[in-house]
């Protein structure tokens, strides 16, 4: 049956994208409307149903893409808990429909992609910049974390990595010399360079990292590809100062922590109301070079606080730290006694800042990038002395690690299947007697570890090879855009569990089968219909 004529030239279609493209960073609604937009487009625009299905089916990156959701159907065959399985499973669907969409569909003239481009980065720029006004306390909203600047319902992770792709949807038109006239490139130029500004606001090591090694890789190849000489020099040097500026960032924020100050312990002394302080030298945990667990009176800390703040010293602070080790570790960071003349001294704004769980006197200020890798540097050292992981992203990241390779040592071949991880997971965090508490006791948080463990060593296998062949295969027909958007979704699987989630999952086939399908010409299904 042909679609009636109204929907022959793909508008419902690029209607569905543009509200995609409107709702990811903005609006989580419209992401799911724009889905039911899309998937009527699939029934309605031009051409049969039946055509569409079998031009997914002749195009072998869309299966391979599709693959990895099959996958994880085949891991229920093992599962005992089906409900979480197919739980999963539903989670995972965005890699079926996505992928079957649009190479189903006909590619998108170069005026429909740049509409949906333009409506991406006009939406990226729209989240960014309303973020700042939350952070300026231009909106009205509690900030405790830079987090919370996301009023949108999406992660600071995920937004990252929208920007990341933003940044190469600016690149790649910069480079194709797309825009009409110089106020044109000049814009989109800054709009790139704003993109990444916001992200070291938002003190985004995530993405960060990620833009720098993918930036890294296109310039690498660049010395190794024919073209200008000069090109080739600014290539080299732009690949060694990335390092030279990461290491020399790296290394001060590490001095800063590895700084050790005189301090002289006398265990005998007493506070000025008389009280006993207590010691703690086993261990040596400093802040700003100064002891945290020396010279510590709690009976002055919880009565003289409690005098200062309404949040009780025996309760948490805003980020769901123990207050009164946030307390302490403050007031180390100041050089200070931890005794309730201390907590007297401190200002109406430190008293805030240590609510709002800042436990260094530095970190006061949002939105510092140094000051985050200052805390992770002082996280991994806190680590290694035993210290408890809980409510700490980069080190109990660790721990999930470890977790997720005790599962797969108790099931390497074919892993526990697809719905029971969950259990897996908890089973082995009791095993190895880990000290997160039980809110913290998450997933791997490593996409790869994650499909060894419900798969197996040979489902790892299949997912790489349904990963890898799409873009291998054809990605260097289709551009910058399909490359870039593999390597920032291959990188992100590292530290995150991309696919456990429906956003994750969304992200990744979106941008792949948008860039691999959709963009103007489909090299991808050409090579198919000539083989």
């Amino acid at each position: 049956m042909k679609a009636p004529g109204y929907f022959r030239d793909n508008r419902l279609y690029t209607l569905g994208l543009v509200l995609l493209a409107a709702g990811l960073p903005l609006s989580l609604f419209l992401t799911s409307v724009s889905q039911f937009v899309l998937a009527g487009a699939f029934l309605l625009d031009g051409g049969s149903v039946r055509e569409k299905f079998l031009r997914f089916f002749r195009n072998k990156a869309a299966v391979a893409l599709a693959g990895i959701w099959l996958l994880h159907v085949i891991g229920l065959a093992w599962t005992h808990d089906l409900a979480e399985g197919w739980k999963d499973v539903r989670i995972k669907l965005p890699l079926l429909v996505l992928p079957l969409i649009f190479s189903g569909q006909s590619p998108l003239s170069r005026k429909q992609f740049r509409l949906v481009a333009d409506i991406l980065l006009l939406s990226l720029l729209a989240g960014s910049l309303v973020s700042v006004a939350v952070l300026l306390g231009w909106i009205d909203r509690p900030v405790h974390t830079v987090r919370d600047i996301f009023i949108f319902g999406i992660s600071h992770i995920r937004f990252s990595l929208f920007l990341c792709v933003g940044v190469y949807l600016l690149a790649d038109r910069l480079l194709r010399k797309e825009p009409a006239g110089p106020i044109a490139r000049l814009f989109e130029f800054l709009l790139a360079v704003w993109f990444i500004v916001f992200l070291v606001i938002i003190e985004s090591i995530t993405g960060l990292v990620i833009l720098l090694l993918t930036a890294s890789f296109f310039l690498l190849r660049a010395l190794f590809q024919r073209g200008r000489s000069w090109t080739k020099a600014l290539a080299l040097i732009v690949l060694i100062a990335i390092p030279v500026v990461v290491i020399s960032t790296v290394r001060t924020a590490w001095q800063e922590t590895s700084v050790r100050h005189p301090y002289p312990i006398r265990q005998w002394e007493k506070t000025q109301y008389g009280n006993l302080y207590t010691f703690d030298l086993e261990q040596p945990t400093y802040e700003n070079g100064y002891p945290v667990n020396a010279y510590v009176c709690d009976i002055e800390l919880r009565e003289h606080w409690n005098k200062r703040s309404l949040h009780a010293f025996d309760s948490t602070d805003l980020r769901n730290q123990p207050l009164r080790w946030t307390l302490v570790r403050f007031l180390a960071s100041k050089g200070w006694r931890k005794d309730g003349r201390a907590v007297d001294a401190l200002s109406a704004t430190e008293v805030a800042s240590i609510e709002q769980g800042v436990a260094n006197v530095n970190d006061q200020e949002r939105s510092s990038l140094s000051g985050r890798i200052r805390q992770i540097v002082w996280e991994f050292e806190r680590y290694q002395q035993g210290g408890n992981p809980s409510g700490h992203s980069v080190t109990q990241r660790l721990e999930f690690w470890k977790a997720a390779m005790g599962v797969i040592r108790s099931h390497p071949l074919f892993g526990t299947g697809t719905g029971d991880l969950k259990e897996a997971y908890q089973a082995e965090y009791k095993r190895m007697g880990t000290q997160l508490r039980p809110e913290f006791r998450l997933r791997a948080h490593n996409q790869y570890l994650a499909v060894t463990a419900a798969l197996g060593i040979f489902g790892l296998a299949v997912f790489l090879a349904c990963w890898i062949y799409p873009v291998f295969a054809f990605g260097k027909a289709k551009g910058l855009l399909v490359q870039a958007a593999w390597l920032i979704t291959t990188i992100s699987m590292l530290t995150e569990d991309t696919l456990e989630t429906q956003a994750g999952a969304t992200f990744a086939a979106l941008f792949i089968s948008l860039f691999l399908f959709a963009q103007p010409g489909n090299p991808a299904e050409e090579r198919q219909e000539e083989s």
